[in-house]
């Protein structure tokens, strides 16, 4: 399936490989084999958010003058359930996104781009930074999730990110969960990071916040602030 980002582009001949972060207290790495012909490629990278509330960071960069055959060690963050300090993901040395500590977003470092997870607060994870920008904050002066390029999660309803839909329960009409915006028939790298956030046990997706025990939606999402809930992991993607 060949990539179709509005944005960003199809970056070489189209070809992409993942490199999802784990549930589990430690970060497990991984190896990108550099192939033949290849000397350049464009990396995404999320931290993984914390069940704190926080959201990881982001970053994007192209990185120049490798060497065919060559070893890169890919690190995604990992998910730790509970844990208000979260794990950061790596393309090597070359660029990084931090994980997110308590309610606080973490930023991502060394990118050509480099966006902030957005700052949760009690039992409202944050929504996750994406190419379009920094990630959104959970509101303090409402129970209804904020919206933004990410949804934050909310006690009644989760926020709208720019492609997915906020989660929400009404008693006349029951619940709705949240979207992630992502078509599963088209590669849009672009989109990633662009989901609704969750209501109040419910988590979020595709990086938006979750609420009370809600997880953060993957990638990066902050979690719904409760001993039961966990961040998203993290997520590096790398395009040649």
């Amino acid at each position: 399936m060949a990539t179709n980002n509005p944005v960003t582009g199809q970056f070489g001949t189209g070809n992409v490989q993942f490199f999802g972060g784990i549930v589990g207290t430690a970060s497990v790495a991984s190896t990108f084999i550099v192939p033949q012909g290849v000397s350049s490629v464009r990396v995404r990278v999320w931290g993984a958010g914390s069940s704190g509330g926080g959201a990881g960071g982001f970053a994007m960069k192209t990185i120049y003058g490798l060497v065919p055959g060559a070893s890169v060690v890919v690190t995604p963050g990992a998910s730790n359930t509970a844990s208000t300090t979260s794990f950061a993901s790596s393309f090597g040395s070359y660029v990084s996104a931090n994980g997110a500590v308590n309610l606080t977003g973490a930023t991502g470092v060394g990118g050509d781009i480099n966006y902030t997870g957005g700052t949760g607060i009690a039992n409202y994870g944050a929504g996750a930074p994406s190419i379009y920008g920094n990630g959104t904050s959970a509101d303090t002066a409402s129970s209804v999730g904020a919206s933004g390029f990410s949804g934050a999660g909310g006690n009644t309803s989760g926020g709208n990110g720019l492609f997915g839909i906020g989660g929400f329960t009404i008693a006349s009409t029951g619940a709705a969960m949240p979207t992630s915006g992502l078509d599963p028939n088209t590669l849009n790298l672009d989109a990633i990071g662009t989901g609704g956030g969750g209501f109040s046990g419910v988590s979020g997706v595709n990086g938006g916040g979750g609420a009370n025990n809600g997880h953060g939606g993957f990638p990066a999402g902050g979690g719904g602030t409760n001993t039961n809930s966990r961040g998203g992991a993290g997520l590096v993607i790398v395009e040649w």
